[in-house]
């Protein structure tokens, strides 16, 4: 079965498209890397999948059934590129977790919990335990976005939607969220939609590439898809460069 299917998904501002009929299909379990220059409409489809903002035209359909973001019948995991909030609110990293923690849940790596043990663990899990008593108003770029990860997957979603997910991570805290969502991935059968420029990432962690600009460039294997002449022609010439050193090393 499809975890996703998009069919000629368009957005518009005034007469102007954001996205232009997107069509695409992921399969259940998969990770799927959306790639293109700045501008080309990544977060937009995104957020028009979720509905989040509207969609001018198109569908959605999440494991066989439409979606919109009224929908719950799907668990679905999203960490946007960034998050506006009032610092100032006196809200901590436990009580943010909390709101959707159920009085007792499981999730990979972690037996039956009682809701602060399960909080706890799924700190310990993105590597910021000891942020737990923190307001999140204190947190660093970094702390925040591996909270946000957190809270993305509090509830074992069956389809995760990451927008640049290591943003603002150090080094050491990409490789561990990016081997977290792998082994959430292999070992949970979650479906992982990934925006990303790192191209090292796509090569290492995704079984498929959607590549856009505005509309669907190419699609498929990142090592089929994504050729020298694409990515020339998406990103100019010295990515180009760049994209056949990292395939030839890998």
């Amino acid at each position: 079965m499809d975890a996703l299917k998009v069919e000629n998904l368009c957005v518009k501002i005034n007469s102007r498209h954001l996205v232009e009929n997107i069509t695409f299909s992921v399969e259940q379990g998969s990770t799927v890397a959306i790639i293109g220059p700045n501008g080309a409409g990544k977060t937009t489809l995104v957020k028009a999948i979720l509905g989040l903002i509207p969609r001018a035209s198109g569908s959605v359909s999440l494991f066989g059934r439409p979606f919109n973001h009224n929908n719950s019948h799907i668990k679905v995991g999203y960490v946007p590129q960034r998050l506006e909030f009032d610092r100032t609110f006196p809200l901590t990293v436990s009580e943010l977790l909390g709101f959707t923690v159920p009085p007792v849940y499981s999730i990979p790596f972690y037996k039956k919990k009682k809701s602060k043990e399960y909080i706890n663990g799924l700190l310990k899990l993105v590597g910021v335990q000891d942020l737990a008593g923190r307001g999140i108003g204190s947190l660093s770029g970094g702390e925040l976005q591996r909270v946000m990860i957190a809270k993305a997957i509090v509830n074992s979603p069956k389809i995760l939607f990451l927008d640049e997910p290591a943003s603002g991570v150090d080094i050491e805290g990409q490789e561990r969220f990016y081997d977290l969502v792998s082994r959430l991935n292999k070992e949970n059968g979650l479906t992982v939609i990934l925006i990303s420029h790192d191209l090292n990432i796509v090569y290492r962690f995704a079984d498929s590439v959607l590549c856009m600009n505005r509309k669907l460039i190419c699609s498929g294997r990142p090592e089929e898809a994504l050729t020298d002449e694409v990515i020339k022609g998406v990103y100019g010439e010295m990515m180009g460069a760049y994209i056949h050193s990292c395939h030839e090393h890998d």
